[in-house]
This record gives C-alpha cells, sequence and structure tokens, in this order.
C-alpha cells in the first residue's frame, strides 16, 4: 500500500504539471510550453506583450481559480461522504452547491454584489450553510444519516433553490438575468488576481483544518458510539467540518458558479488509489480534483472551439454516469443484504 500511495501521488504530481502546461498553453493564442516561464515573468515585470497580457492577465488568474476551486470541491465531498458515512455524499449532488448559487444570486438580484465585494462570497456561504444544515437533520434518524432520505432530501432542497433561482430570473431585467445565468452553469471564464486571492486564503485557511480532522474522520466512518468510545467529540466535529464545506463550497460556488459531481467522482477514485485514511485522502483529493477542474476546463474550451462550454457541463457529463453506476451498485449491495 505505501508503495502504491507513493506511486499515486507521484502520478498526480505529474498529471497536474501536464494539466498546468496545456491549460495556459493551448486556447485561441497559442502559447509554446516552454515560453510560459518567460512571458509569466515578463508579464510580472511589466512588458505588455501579447502572449504575456494573455499569459500572466487571462491564463494565470483562470488556471489558479480552476485548481484552486477543483481542490476545495473535492476535499469537500471527501469530508461529506466521512460526516454522513455514505458514498454519495457531493456539494453538488445534495444540495450545496446550489444553495450557494441561490445566495450569489440573491446578492445580485438586490444590487448588493455591485457595492461590495464580499457580499456574494458571504451569501453563498450563508446559503450553503443552511441547506446543509436542513439537509443533515432532514436525513439524519436516532443518530443515525439514512442514505436515500439524504439523497431525497438533497434533491428536493436542491430543486427547491433552483425554483427560487428561476423565479428570481423571470423577475429580472435582462441585463441582471445574464449576469445570473452564469451561475446555474458553472464557468471559469472573467477569473481574476481577485478571486484567486480569496480563493487562496480560503482554501489555505480551511484545508489544514480538514487535515488536523483526519484521524476524528476515520473514526467516525466507523460509526458515531464507536468514535465517542475513543474520545472524539463527534458533534464538535461535525459543526466544525459542516461549517468549513460550506464555507469552501460557498465561497467556490460565488467564483465559478455551481460545478457539480468533482467531490463525488475523486474520494472514490482515490480511496483505491491511497486507501480510506483521510491524512492520505484529503491531500490526494486536493491534487486530483484540482487536475480534474484544470483538464474539464480545457475540454470546455477547446471540444467546440472556438465556442467555449461551461465547464459545469463538462464535470456533469462525466459525473452524472458516474453517480448512476455507484447507485446501482449501491441497490445491489442492499438486495444481497
Amino acid at each position: 500500500m505505501k508503495r502504491r500511495r507513493r506511486l499515486a501521488f507521484a502520478l498526480l504530481g505529474v498529471a497536474l504539471c501536464v494539466a498546468v502546461a496545456l491549460e495556459i498553453g493551448i486556447g485561441p493564442v497559442y502559447i509554446p510550453f516552454w515560453h510560459i516561464p518567460s512571458d509569466t515573468i515578463a508579464y510580472a515585470s511589466g512588458h505588455r506583450s501579447l502572449d504575456a497580457i494573455v499569459v500572466g492577465a487571462i491564463r494565470w488568474p483562470r488556471l489558479l481559480v480552476a485548481l484552486l476551486v477543483g481542490a476545495a470541491l473535492a476535499v469537500a465531498g471527501c469530508v461529506l461522504q466521512a460526516i454522513f458515512k455514505n458514498p454519495m455524499s457531493d456539494p453538488g449532488v445534495i444540495g450545496v452547491s446550489s444553495g450557494g448559487a441561490l445566495g450569489a444570486v440573491l446578492t445580485i438580484a438586490l444590487g448588493w454584489s455591485s457595492k461590495w465585494l464580499w457580499v456574494t462570497p458571504v451569501g453563498s456561504f450563508v446559503c450553503g450553510l443552511l441547506v446543509v444544515v436542513l439537509i443533515y437533520r432532514l436525513s439524519t434518524f436516532g443518530r443515525r444519516t439514512n442514505l436515500y432520505a439524504l439523497l431525497l432530501a438533497g434533491v428536493a432542497v436542491g430543486s427547491l433553490c433552483s425554483a427560487i433561482i428561476t423565479a428570481i430570473l423571470d423577475m429580472s431585467p435582462l441585463q441582471t438575468m445574464e449576469q445570473m445565468m452564469f451561475w446555474l452553469f458553472g464557468g471559469l471564464d472573467g477569473s481574476n488576481w481577485r478571486e484567486t486571492c480569496m480563493l487562496a486564503i480560503v482554501d489555505g485557511v480551511v484545508l489544514p483544518v480538514f487535515l488536523s480532522l483526519a484521524w476524528a474522520l476515520d473514526i467516525m466512518v466507523t460509526g458515531e458510539e464507536h468514535a465517542e468510545g475513543v474520545g472524539v467529540a463527534v458533534q464538535r466535529v461535525k459543526q466544525i467540518a459542516l461549517g468549513l464545506c460550506a464555507l469552501i463550497v460557498g465561497v467556490s460556488v460565488s467564483t465559478t458558479g455551481v460545478i457539480s459531481f468533482v467531490g463525488l467522482i475523486v474520494p472514490h477514485v482515490l480511496r483505491y488509489l491511497v486507501g480510506p485514511r483521510h491524512r492520505h485522502l484529503i491531500p490526494a483529493c486536493a491534487l486530483c480534483g484540482a487536475t480534474l477542474l484544470a483538464l474539464s476546463d480545457l475540454v470546455a474550451r477547446t471540444v467546440v472551439a472556438p465556442v467555449e462550454l461551461n465547464v459545469g457541463i463538462v464535470t456533469s457529463c462525466l459525473g452524472a454516469p458516474f453517480f448512476l453506476f455507484l447507485l446501482f451498485q449501491h441497490g445491489r449491495n442492499w438486495q444481497r443484504r
């Protein structure tokens, strides 16, 4: 297992480097890979050639936002699966992303986002947190979370959020409506250095906290009663983990809109490669989630060029069959019992 884990981390590192080179180099303006460092330095030094502007002002911010959001969503999915003790928890599947999108749309509809830059992330965080708490309450009976109740509650609450968003869209002016539509499909166009810094700060604070909870998450997967018996403060760990998941997903949604299934696919794949222990799984999810979203954005930009797809469409095309496969497998296992 140790050798396989080292190999997995090495492959993830190589894949991340390849994704970085491809994401920056490929586009309407082709940048040779060996020119990327010099163009980056030229932009930082104040030189404003076309290649330097494309690399420094457009592609680096877009790439970094993709890496930070992908890492955040993958780790959030990993933590939610441990908290709810089921394999299908994901910020998109259980409605957390829809709650964050609702918060972002509300701040735009009320005109707050144009007055204060921090209002949209805060609105996404608050609505995402409310959705997390509501779904947890609806799907937990006697301190046990039911898988199907979780999925049904997530679908119901997510549908309610989508209905409210649709109603707001219907009542909004055309210009505001176009601005809101971005949040429904998920996209990285328009990413800038301000959003990159905000995401870097949030990820830099939240991800180490998740790592510090790795041992507690390992124990909680085996059962809450057992975790309490060995000294884990289960309720406190749940509150911290769910609150931080809402924060990291809310800030991600406020930046890129709804991007689904990253937090579902990545933890499942990596459990086979690095094992179930969260001190290995969390950093592996961060690397793999970042790589997956960067490559998905590359596909979205190039598959039907010059038209650019939203990256949320690509991740949904990857995640929907994967989700159905997991649901089918879980149904077969339940039937055997």
